[in-house]
């Protein structure tokens, strides 16, 4: 088990999901000079902070669920002193003889501030669901619109993808000048990533030349999604029947 530990307290850092991965996080301190800015993957286990501490999978969950208010994690309401069989709890009227047997303790240990989270809002990405043939090509971004704007950073994201039967073609020769591009598969997902600056113009005309296959007898379900600068602005749900 792998532990980092930050010299502030919990409420001193601010905690964003990962646009890259998908189970990870940035935490950047808010105190100048100090712990800077980490990447966190799930190959670390416990995040230890002067005040608190707090497991991956709890931050990733919290940063995938949209809560309204701040989140009580509950450790322990009472602390047992004889068998655990003796255990009776009555929620209203607790008699004289078993809050004897408990402790009173913590009524809470640990608590998420969602002022400290950056928590993404999807309700303004443009998406689309959509059944087509197995047999059918699927132009991707046919009915994507874009807004004028330099771009910087863009990433395409295809889930369960499936090297076997899946495959995606583009043209080349629209590719918009100024820029990279890499690619690659990593748990199920495949990522195509373009970086450098590209104007809108250059980059629609280029994404419209994506095409996917599905090769699979089988129906199947995929998911595409586009990032711009870091932000999801298209998500495309497809159902290959």
């Amino acid at each position: 088990m792998m532990k980092i530990v930050f010299m502030g307290k919990s409420n001193e850092y601010e905690i964003e999901k990962s646009s890259f991965c998908s189970e990870a996080f940035l935490i950047k301190d808010k105190i100048p000079n100090r712990d800077g800015i980490d990447f966190i993957t799930k190959n670390v286990s416990i995040l230890e902070f002067s005040d608190e501490n707090f497991s991956f999978d709890e931050i990733i969950k919290h940063l995938e669920v949209d809560v309204g208010e701040d989140v009580i994690i509950v450790e322990n309401f009472f602390q047992q002193e004889k068998d655990k069989d003796e255990i009776a709890i009555l929620k209203e009227n607790i008699t004289q003889e078993s809050s004897q047997k408990f402790q009173s303790s913590k009524t809470f240990s640990r608590i998420f501030k969602n002022s400290n989270f950056i928590i993404k809002n999807e309700n303004n990405i443009q998406s689309d669901i959509i059944e087509i043939s197995k047999e059918d090509e699927l132009e991707i971004f046919k009915n994507l619109e874009f807004e004028e704007k330099e771009i910087s950073f863009v990433k395409l994201e295809i889930m369960n993808y499936d090297s076997y039967y899946d495959s995606l073609n583009f043209n080349l020769e629209v590719f918009p000048s100024g820029a990279s591009y890499k690619y690659g598969i990593s748990q199920n997902t495949m990522y195509v990533i373009l970086q450098g600056k590209m104007s809108s113009v250059s980059l629609c005309r280029f994404l419209k030349s994506f095409i996917y296959k599905n090769k699979n007898k089988k129906s199947t379900y995929k998911t595409f999604s586009l990032t711009f600068n870091h932000n999801m602005i298209y998500k495309l749900s497809v159902s290959f029947v």
